[in-house]
């Protein structure tokens, strides 16, 4: 972290843990308001929210359970490669990232058979697998892994997920996400699971996808291909850059390509508070394309009301309302 803005707020975070008197509310508030510090504390913030979060996940417990009977039997760690945990925040990414890395030899790794993988609303979480696999999960997501010796296999139990996979391996690489499953060979695809559907997005590579039950030849992708799957069948879309923009809030960003106004407040909404509401069908049908960091909800209301025949109101409890201009 370099960032002297960035610096001066852990350094803050510090202070008004130890003392947060008028006085050095007062000097916060100065500092606070000047460009940029916003945004740095704001990031910092996040970090440490996401490290007290993160802080009785299981597998931190086992690693704190290791080190404490090492300790009590006099015994040296192994020698094996460090399990690694850092919470990530700057300015161009607004939700906080975390990050894990997995040695195949950790204990741990072994007594935790069925890791899961969590995030908050908000978060964002990256996961490095036993297999050199990279594991990104969205905001308000579940996946549980279940490695076994003839398959890696992940389980997409809510939300939504980018899954970078390691080449050159022989056991297949399978995501299940409801009645689907999605089996790739060295490539890079994202996986949301919604209540009522599951969309699979495929940014490099080939993937297939089966579903569970229905006999046949399951679908094979190829890069660019978005398949939805739902109560009324499987379809599946061919558009260059979509599947690449689908993914694109693993990198803190949501990109809206000509997407109706109720489905970009949806998906700003899934990011946390404050929550925005469409008061009426007019505005809610309006066509908008853009991108926008997730969280960031300023920006985006300030470009609706600068572009688009609409009035945003704030209210005094948090809330947002979108209407159509009269």
């Amino acid at each position: 972290m370099t960032d002297p803005a960035m610096i001066e707020a852990a350094e803050w975070a510090e202070q008004l843990d130890r003392d947060c008197d008028g006085t050095t509310r007062t000097r916060f508030d100065d500092w606070h308001a000047r460009p940029g510090h916003a945004a740095a504390w704001a990031a910092v913030s996040d970090a440490r929210a996401t490290s007290a979060t993160l802080a009785d996940h299981p597998d931190m417990l086992v690693l704190r359970h290791a080190a404490v009977a090492r300790a009590a039997l006099g015994r040296e760690p192994p020698r094996v490669a460090p399990w690694m945990l850092a919470a990530a925040a700057c300015a161009a990414v607004v939700a906080p990232l975390t990050l894990w890395r997995f040695a195949d030899d950790a204990p741990a790794a072994r007594i935790a058979e069925t890791p899961v993988y969590r995030t908050a609303t908000g978060q964002r979480l990256m996961v490095t697998l036993t297999d050199g696999s990279r594991l990104t999960l969205d905001t308000d997501s579940r996946v549980r892994m279940a490695y076994t010796a003839s398959e890696r296999r992940l389980v997409l139990e809510r939300g939504q997920a980018l899954f970078e996979v390691a080449k050159h391996q022989r056991r297949p690489f399978v995501v299940t996400a409801g009645a689907q499953s999605v089996t790739a060979h060295g490539t890079a695809f994202d996986v949301r699971f919604d209540p009522h559907a599951v969309q699979v997005a495929l940014v490099e590579g080939l993937v297939s996808v089966a579903t569970k039950g229905v006999h046949g030849k399951p679908v094979a992708m190829v890069p660019d291909d978005v398949l939805t799957a739902s109560v009324g069948g499987v379809s599946v879309q061919h558009i260059p850059g979509r599947a690449l923009a689908l993914s694109s809030w693993s990198e803190g960003r949501l990109v809206f390509e000509d997407e109706t106004l109720r489905q970009a407040v949806a998906e700003m909404n899934r990011y946390g508070a404050p929550q925005i509401v469409i008061t009426d069908a007019e505005a809610g049908r309006l066509r908008i394309s853009g991108a926008f960091r997730t969280g960031e909800v300023q920006p985006f209301l300030d470009a609706l009301e600068m572009g688009f025949p609409v009035t945003v109101d704030r209210h005094a409890n948090g809330g947002i309302t979108i209407a159509s201009k009269k």
